[in-house]
C-alpha cells in the first residue's frame, strides 16, 4: 500500500481517536480532500457509521443551505459530516470556520475536492490543517489495489476480465464495491481452485441502478447511457471489446459522446488513444477525419501544443503523399485551434480562403464571433442564422446567440433566450461544455435579472464540470462563483486560469465593476482600483482586437475622467478595407479625395450626422484614429489591392 491516505485502507483508528477526543470535551476535526471520484463520499459514511456505534448523534449538513444553523447546538455528544465542503458559498464557509473553531463534544468529519472553492473556503481548510491531524489526501486505488481489492472480497484471485471489467470502476471504491457486491449476489462470478473468473455478460442489476443514480445527479440519460455502454464494453471477452488498437473511428466517436457528456477526462483520454491508433493506420491514408476530429478535442481540452502537432503531422503527410481534398477539413480545425486559444482574427483569417457557403456550423460560429467582437451586430446575427439553417446544435452556436440577445434586447432577452432553448440541465450542460465562458454571462446576465437562483443553476452545473485538467473548465467555475458571490478572490483566480486574452480582459472589467459597488462610487482608494482593473480590462481587448468591448470600456473610463488611457485599439488581425459596407467604403473613398463631413453628407444624399456616425464605426474597425490617419492607410491599400465599386 502507498503512504496516501486511500478509502480501502480508511485508518479506523484515528477516527476512533478523534471520537475519544470529541467525547472529553474537546472540538476534533476530520477533513479529507481528493480529486473527483476518489471516495469521499465513502470515507464519510464509513466515519458516520463508526461514530454512530460510539454512540454519538449523526448529523449531515448540506453546504448548499444557507444560513447554515449550528447542527450541534443543544446536543450532546455529536458528529456532523459535510460532503463537498468546496461548493459552499463564502458566508457559509465563514459560519463553518467559526463553528469549528468552538471547543466542544463535537467531531467534523468534512470533505472537499483538492484545491476546489472560493477563498473562504481555503481559509477554512488552512484553519483546519493548523490546528488537527486532518484525515488525509483521498487518491483513486491503482490496479494493483483494486485488484487486491477483488482477491480480498472473494477470497481468489481474479482472472483479466474480471480484472479488466473491475478497472472501469476508475479507482473509485464506493462503485467498485457496489461491483463486487453485484458480482457476488447475481452470480455473475464462479470461484474454484483459487480463481475467480466471470461466467456471464452484462453488468449485475444493483451496478446499474447505482451507476444510474449516481449520473442521474450529474450528467442525465445521455451520459448514464454512455456510461453503461462503457462498462457494458468492458465485460464482454477481449475479441468483442469495443476500442481496441486499430479503430480509431469507433475510439474518436466515443472520445466525442465523453466529451459532449460531460465527461472530459474520459474524452480526452480517448481523442489521445485516437491520435495513437490513427498513426498507426497513417500508411493507409484513411486515418485523416478522425485525427482532425480528435484534434478538435485537444483545442477544447486548451492543449493547444497537442493540437498543432497533429495538424501540422497531417500537413506534412498529405503533402508529402500529394494528397489533395483535405484542405477544408485542416483550415477549419486550425480555425477551431486558434479560436480556442483567443487567437480570433488568425481563426478568420485560416477559413478566408473558402466560400461561405463550405462552411460548416462551427465554422460559421467562428465568424459570427468575430463580428460580434468588432461591433457588427447584424453581420453577427446573418452568421447565426446560416450556422442553424446549416444544422448546427444549438450549444454551436448558442453561445453567440446569447451574446446578440443581449448586445440587441438586453439581458433579460438573453435570459429569455436561456429558458426558452437551454432550461434543461442537459441542454445547459451541452452548451457549458461546448463553452465553459458562457457561465459567467449568464450568471451576470440573471443577476441583472434579479434571478438569483437561474444564477445558482449555471454555478452548480459549471462546477459540476470544472476540472482541474481543464483551466478553461475551472476558470469559469470561478468567475461564475465569484460573479454571484461578489468574490475578487475568486474571480483574481479566473483570471489567472484562463487561457484565452478575452476572457481574462471580462474577468478585470468585473473586477472593476465589483470595487465600483463595494466603493458605492467613493473613496478615492478604490476609485483607483476600479480604473486600474478598467485599464488592464482596455488593454487586455485591445490585444484581443475586440473592438465592440474595447468601445464599451474606454466609454466608461471616460465618463469618470480618464481620458489618457495609454491603450490603442489596433484592429482585428487581417483587417482590410474589403470588410467595409459598401457604403462605408465610400465614404472612406470621399475622405481620402478630402472631401469634408457635409460635402460627404450632400453627395451621398443623408445628414452629416450619419456620415459621422460611419466614420466612427469605420476608425474602429480599421483601428484609426484621424481623418489623415484612414485617408493615408487606405491609398497605401489601394495601390496593391482594387476596392469595391461604390
Amino acid at each position: 500500500m502507498r503512504e496516501e491516505q486511500t478509502s480501502w485502507n480508511l485508518d479506523r483508528g484515528r477516527v476512533i481517536s478523534a471520537l475519544r477526543e470529541a467525547r472529553s470535551g474537546r472540538g476534533t476535526i476530520l477533513l479529507y480532500e481528493g480529486a473527483p471520484e476518489t471516495g469521499k463520499t465513502w470515507v464519510l459514511d464509513e466515519a458516520l457509521r463508526l461514530a454512530a456505534d460510539a454512540g454519538f448523534t449523526t448529523v449531515r449538513v448540506r453546504v448548499e443551505d444557507e444560513p447554515v444553523a449550528d447542527p450541534a447546538s443543544g446536543r450532546d455528544l455529536t458528529a456532523v459530516v459535510i460532503d463537498d465542503v468546496h461548493r459552499a458559498s463564502p458566508t457559509v464557509a465563514r459560519t463553518l470556520r467559526s463553528l469549528t473553531a468552538a471547543e466542544r463534544p463535537v467531531l467534523w468529519v468534512l470533505a472537499r475536492e483538492s484545491g476546489a472553492g472560493c477563498s473562504e473556503v481555503e481559509r477554512l481548510c488552512r484553519a483546519i490543517r493548523a490546528r488537527s491531524d486532518t484525515g488525509g489526501e483521498l487518491v483513486p486505488w491503482t490496479e494493483d489495489e483494486t485488484n487486491g481489492y477483488l482477491t480480498e472480497r472473494l477470497h481468489a484471485t481474479p482472472d483479466p476480465a474480471l480484472t479488466r471489467l473491475a478497472g472501469t470502476a476508475g479507482g473509485n471504491p464506493a462503485l467498485l464495491e457496489t461491483l463486487v457486491d453485484g458480482l457476488s449476489e447475481e452470480e455473475f462470478v464462479e470461484v474454484s481452485d483459487g480463481r475467480a473468473r466471470l461466467v456471464r455478460s452484462g453488468l449485475p442489476d444493483r451496478v446499474l441502478r447505482s451507476v444510474r443514480e449516481r449520473l442521474l445527479r450529474t450528467c442525465r440519460e445521455q451520459l448514464v447511457r454512455d456510461a453503461i455502454t462503457q462498462l457494458t464494453d468492458a465485460a464482454l471477452p477481449a475479441g468483442d471489446h469495443v476500442g481496441v488498437v486499430g479503430r480509431p473511428q469507433e475510439t474518436v466517436t466515443r472520445a466525442t459522446r465523453a466529451w459532449r457528456c460531460g465527461a472530459l477526462s474520459r474524452g480526452l483520454r480517448l481523442a489521445q488513444q485516437t491520435i495513437s491508433e490513427s498513426r498507426r493506420l497513417a500508411g493507409q491514408g484513411a486515418a485523416t477525419d478522425v485525427e482532425f476530429a480528435a484534434a478538435v478535442l485537444l483545442a477544447d481540452a486548451s492543449r493547444f501544443d497537442q493540437c498543432d502537432e497533429v495538424l501540422e503531422a497531417i500537413r506534412a503527410r498529405m503533402t508529402r503523399a500529394g494528397r489533395t481534398g483535405w484542405e477544408g477539413r485542416w483550415s477549419g480545425a486550425r480555425a477551431h485551434c486558434l479560436m480556442r486559444a483567443g487567437r480570433l482574427g488568425a481563426a478568420v483569417s485560416a477559413l478566408d480562403s473558402r466560400p461561405v457557403a463550405e462552411l460548416a456550423p462551427s465554422e460559421l460560429v467562428i465568424h459570427a464571433l468575430a463580428a460580434l467582437r468588432d461591433g457588427d451586430v447584424a453581420k453577427s446575427a446573418r452568421y447565426v442564422r446560416r450556422a442553424k439553417l446549416a444544422g448546427g446544435r444549438p450549444a454551436e452556436y448558442g453561445w453567440v446567440a446569447l451574446q446578440l440577445a443581449e448586445a440587441q434586447h438586453g439581458p433579460e432577452h438573453a435570459r429569455s433566450l436561456l429558458a426558452e432553448t437551454y432550461g434543461t440541465d442537459l441542454r445547459l450542460r451541452d452548451l457549458l461544455v461546448h463553452e465553459p465562458a458562457a457561465a459567467p454571462f449568464i450568471v451576470r446576465a440573471a443577476l441583472a435579472c434579479d434571478e438569483r437562483s437561474t444564477a445558482q443553476w449555471v454555478c452548480r452545473l459549471i462546477s459540476d464540470l470544472a476540472d482541474g485538467h481543464f483551466p478553461a473548465f475551472r476558470a469559469a467555475e470561478a468567475h461564475a462563483h465569484g460573479l454571484l458571490h461578489q468574490d475578487p478572490g475568486q474571480l483574481s483566480r479566473a483570471r489567472r486560469l484562463y487561457p484565452d486574452i478575452w476572457s481574462r480582459a471580462r474577468v478585470a472589467e468585473d473586477i472593476a465593476d465589483l470595487a465600483h459597488d463595494a466603493a458605492g462610487g467613493g473613496q478615492s482608494r478604490a476609485r483607483l482600483r476600479t480604473t486600474g482593473a478598467l485599464q488592464e480590462a482596455l488593454s487586455l481587448y485591445s490585444e484581443a482586437a475586440a473592438a465592440r468591448d474595447f468601445a464599451r470600456v474606454r466609454s466608461r473610463l471616460r465618463s469618470v475622467g480618464v481620458y489618457d488611457t495609454y491603450a490603442r485599439f489596433g484592429g482585428a488581425s487581417g483587417t482590410t478595407f474589403v470588410d467595409l459596407t459598401s457604403q462605408q467604403e465610400r465614404i472612406v473613398r470621399l475622405v481620402a479625395d478630402g472631401l469634408t463631413n457635409q460635402q460627404i453628407a450632400d453627395q451621398m444624399f443623408v445628414s452629416s450626422h450619419t456620415v459621422n456616425f460611419h466614420l466612427r464605426s469605420i476608425f474602429r474597425k480599421i483601428g484609426v484614429n484621424s481623418r489623415v490617419e484612414l485617408a493615408a492607410r487606405y491609398k497605401s491599400w489601394a495601390t496593391t489591392s482594387m476596392p469595391r465599386s461604390g
